[in-house]
């Protein structure tokens, strides 16, 4: 037996009947409180005729090319680990910075990108 339906699915599911229907879009719009936007975004799903045309999707992009390498990653993490192994001691992104360029010659992150990195992976 198929879950219920949940409060969203039913609107854009009574949007898209009334549009099929044949009430002007204008209508449908004003009686629903929603953007004519919102409605030709569903009314285009429903016309892909796919099955789960209903549901929504993220918005999370299918890939990141500008991600920071994993081993990079991990070679910034362990110089912090290993330069200052006692947690009151820190080293600041411009360090780290400073030794990449010097050791990895490699396209250096930011500062910034360094400080997240480091932000992400807390000292045990």
């Amino acid at each position: 037996m198929p879950a219920p339906l949940s409060a969203l699915h039913l609107r854009r599911q009574d949007a898209i009947e009334r549009y099929l229907a044949g009430d002007p879009i204008e209508t449908i719009c004003q009686e629903m409180g929603c953007a004519k936007s919102w409605l030709y975004k569903w009314k285009n799903r429903y016309e892909a005729s796919k099955p789960t045309w209903l549901q929504e999707r993220s918005r999370r992009p299918r890939s990141t090319p500008t991600q920071t390498p994993e081993a990079l990653e991990r070679a910034i993490v362990h110089w912090r680990d290993s330069v200052s192994p006692a947690a009151s001691r820190s080293v600041s992104a411009q360090v780290i910075r400073e030794h990449l360029g010097r050791h990895h010659g490699e396209s250096l992150p930011s500062l910034r990108t360094i400080y997240h990195i480091l932000k992400r992976h807390p000292r045990r």
